[in-house]
């Protein structure tokens, strides 16, 4: 978890963002994957990635063991050369695809921002892509998968909390609870049903049109719901 240090005031109101296919269009870790086979010509480490994702990917998938499979696929690799990787990549995102960032959710952003309310990423994605995100929007607070690392080098091994699922709101409570920030109060934002108990955790949440069961959830019961574009 990465804040950018506590606050002073338990008044603070908080919104809460998941990113892939929330903010932006893309799924951030799959993207990067692409990108970063493309930069290293690792052919045979790709071969073994794509096979991974075929054989577990399908509809009804866990996001949370398909997080972790994920990160496997890191072992190896030095930190440095994905933190630099992770900065190209958004900046070639963000410059050819006009469609990066999905414009109703950033104008929600936008919203939060203008009302003084501090805008936190909570994603199942890493920091190194994430960070570039978060300066270009002018948020500083961040959380996100942490990948354990011995001697500069991922391990492939993720450490607690798992920010999808379960995991986020675990990650939320402890943010809070360093903050003095009051879930009742603030806002969250996801588009997947594994977004739900984030969702469920805080005074006000928002579904994202277009992910996995959760718009039904929320007609349901009467949450607001809005269009990606």
């Amino acid at each position: 978890m990465n804040t950018a240090g506590k606050l002073m005031h338990n008044d603070q109101i908080y919104a809460f963002f998941d990113v892939d296919d929330t903010l932006i269009s893309v799924k951030s870790m799959l993207s990067f994957q692409e990108f970063w086979y493309e930069r290293f010509n690792d052919v045979e480490a790709q071969l073994r990635y794509y096979a991974d994702i075929r054989q577990h990917m399908h509809a009804d998938a866990s996001w949370e063991f398909m997080n972790r499979l994920y990160y496997q696929h890191f072992k190896g690799r030095k930190v440095a050369d994905v933190k630099q990787c992770g900065e190209a990549w958004f900046q070639f995102m963000h410059s050819s695809c006009a469609a990066f960032f999905n414009p109703v959710p950033l104008a929600e952003l936008r919203y939060h921002q203008y009302h003084g309310h501090e805008i936190v990423f909570v994603s199942g994605s890493f920091p190194a892509l994430l960070r570039p995100i978060a300066d270009f929007l002018r948020v500083r607070h961040i959380l996100a998968t942490t990948l354990e690392i011995k001697g500069g080098i991922y391990t492939g091994d993720i450490l607690a909390p798992q920010t999808i699922g379960e995991g986020k709101v675990e990650a939320i409570q402890l943010f809070l609870n360093a903050t003095g920030g009051d879930a009742l109060n603030c806002y969250a934002y996801g588009d997947d049903i594994s977004d739900l108990p984030m969702l469920e955790s805080v005074g006000n949440p928002i579904v994202v049109k277009g992910g996995r069961k959760l718009e039904h959830h929320a007609l349901d019961v009467g949450w607001k719901i809005i269009s990606p574009v």
